[in-house]
């Protein structure tokens, strides 16, 4: 809390004393309300705090407890009334998650040797948001049902709904017939027998939580009336992911994985799922591998791996669905995604290993460190090798085929061999976390109508925060510091590969050097995103559009893919 909220302006820590040669200095802040607060770190990339962990004192004791920071510097962060408790609530419930983490959480060696969707419930969720485990809504019963944290896994129950109120989409390899025969087995005749005209109704996996929360609650003249019914749970168990509302297939690994509407607030918003983009997603998933096919560095040379959704359902509530100017979470919840698992897309030997997972620590240091001393590799190489497989397919699928992922740890995943050497990277999640340039490609062509109506458009220089947001910004930052001090690798020294390797982009790329010009990668300085001042403001947990009038980006930042830090700190 005082690195990330120091690093986005909420509170302004003043230097005491002078830096030790590894950069840490001691650092005062003084509060309005009297409280005093002290700590070690040093200044990292994007002119971030980098927090000595177990130096933080209030007022001379140990600080022990995250909720006093809230309370102490609510002048500070704007935090007043009705928002202060919201804040606090959330902030609670963050923290009694990570503790039940914390209860049972393995050894970094142990992590990277589990499977890719067990290990998702051991993470530590966003490394950047403060409030990132609040999940508002759960219980605590939910939570010891629900959260990936709790380590447990459990059926879906399955409705039926009237066609006229639900749409399927699927990619042209499958058929909604196919498809639920492939995810249902034996259980779709046992549906359908519960009906007696099945082919008037689609049918919709559900979170048993929203089952229970919303349908229960606001479909409850639609399961009165027979226009939503009821008809079973899955053979399957389910596991869940850090994001809740996307579930692993526990019983059969060769299943796809099921996202679905789950109206909890948790971050930035309602994990519902939007109707547009989530029919929009096999469009988006059969356009994205057309591009792939036809691109030979990106399907031979780096093997860059799209993780595709191949199916949707979405349904519009007969009542709220025709209110326009209702807020999105009333819109968003019945519906559901189905994902190529990244199971089902390893050889024999391979790992894979979110990206989410790599700054994750245990008593025996971080997984990082740890893939990098089984793979057998010195540093440098290891992680030179990792930057290349990461930044050159995204490079390319931004200036080449003007695509922006939204590539944070949690979307990105590093395929090893069962060493640890990096073989390619993996991506996923399209329906709501791929946009476009605001100019016309070739590629955009080939993309259908539907998907090409619902996808954002952005300049250049707004496109690529995808990149520095989510990865200079949201995850590099912080494996500088792991690398420095786990792997005596400097931070410099892994600025500097970042630089190599965007630099030899546009360098072997020069009929798009326009276009990355126009991005600034190279630019002296950034908009710096700020996450927590939005989160904190909590103004657009109820807005009509989820995706308007985000105010995430304040000030601005040195951008260490400009040169070196005279100070070492890139």
């Amino acid at each position: 809390m005082l690195g990330e909220l120091s690093y986005e302006g909420m509170l302004r820590p003043e230097p005491v004393g002078e830096a030790d040669p590894a950069g840490f200095q001691d650092w005062r802040l003084a509060l309005t309300s009297g409280a005093e607060y002290r700590f070690a770190a040093r200044r990292g990339a994007f002119e971030s705090w980098a927090v000595r962990e177990g130096t933080a004192l209030r007022d001379g004791q140990p600080a022990d407890d995250p909720r006093a920071l809230v309370v102490d510097a609510r002048a500070e962060l704007g935090l007043t009334g009705l928002r202060l408790a919201d804040v606090l609530a959330e902030l609670t419930a963050t923290v009694a998650n990570e503790a039940t983490r914390i209860a049972a959480a393995p050894s970094a060696a142990e992590l990277s040797e589990m499977d890719y969707d067990t290990a998702d419930g051991k993470l530590t969720g966003h490394p950047r948001l403060v409030l990132n485990k609040g999940r508002v809504g759960f219980s605590g019963a939910d939570r010891a049902r629900y959260a990936p944290e709790a380590g447990t896994t459990f059926a879906l129950p399955w409705v039926a709904v009237r066609r006229e109120h639900a749409a399927f989409r699927c990619t042209d390899d499958l058929t909604e017939e196919s498809l639920l025969a492939e995810e249902l087995g034996g259980r779709l005749a046992e549906f359908r027998s519960r009906l007696d005209d099945p082919g008037d109704f689609t049918l919709v996996p559900v979170h048993p939580w929203q089952l229970d929360e919303i349908l229960g609650t606001l479909y409850a003249a639609e399961l009165a009336t027979g226009v939503v019914i009821p008809v079973g749970e899955s053979g399957d168990h389910y596991r869940p992911h850090q994001t809740i509302r996307t579930l692993a297939n526990a019983s059969h690994p060769t299943r796809r994985d099921v996202k679905t509407a789950v109206s909890v607030r948790n971050t930035l918003v309602y994990r519902g799922l939007a109707s547009a983009a989530t029919l929009a997603a096999p469009q988006v998933t059969t356009w994205l591998r057309t591009v792939h096919a036809g691109d030979e560095l990106l399907r031979e040379r780096y093997r860059f791996d799209l993780l595709g959704e191949v199916a949707s359902v979405s349904v519009r509530h007969p009542l709220f669905g025709a209110i326009d100017e209702l807020p999105y979470r009333f819109h968003e919840t019945l519906g559901a995604l189905w994902r190529d698992p990244i199971r089902a897309q390893l050889a024999p030997g391979e790992r894979a290993v979110s990206f989410a997972a790599l700054p994750y620590r245990g008593e025996d240091g971080s997984v990082l460190a740890r893939l990098v001393r089984t793979s057998g590799m010195d540093p440098d190489a290891w992680l030179g090798r990792v930057l290349d497989l990461l930044l050159t397919p995204l490079l390319h699928w931004l200036l080449e085929h003007g695509v922006g992922f939204c590539p944070h740890g949690q979307n990105l995943i590093l395929v090893t061999d069962a060493d640890g050497v990096p073989l390619r990277v993996a991506i996923k999640d399209f329906a709501q976390g791929v946009d476009l340039l605001d100019e016309e490609l070739p590629a955009y062509a080939l993309l259908g109508a539907d998907a090409k109506a619902d996808m954002l458009r952005w300049p250049a220089h707004l496109l690529v925060q995808s990149l520095f947001s989510s990865v200079f910004a949201g995850q590099l930052r912080f494996l500088a510091e792991i690398a420095d001090a786990e792997l005596d690798y400097a931070r410099p020294r892994l600025w500097a590969r970042v630089r190599e390797i965007v630099g030899a982009y546009r360098d072997t790329h020069p009929e798009t050097a326009a276009r990355f010009d126009a991005c600034g990668l190279f630019a002296p300085d950034v908009e710096r995103v700020t996450l927590n001042r939005e989160h904190l403001a909590g103004q657009g947990f109820d807005k009509v559009e989820r995706d308007d009038e985000f105010d995430v980006r304040h000030g601005r930042a040195r951008n260490p893919l400009a040169g070196p830090d005279s100070g070492g700190a890139w």
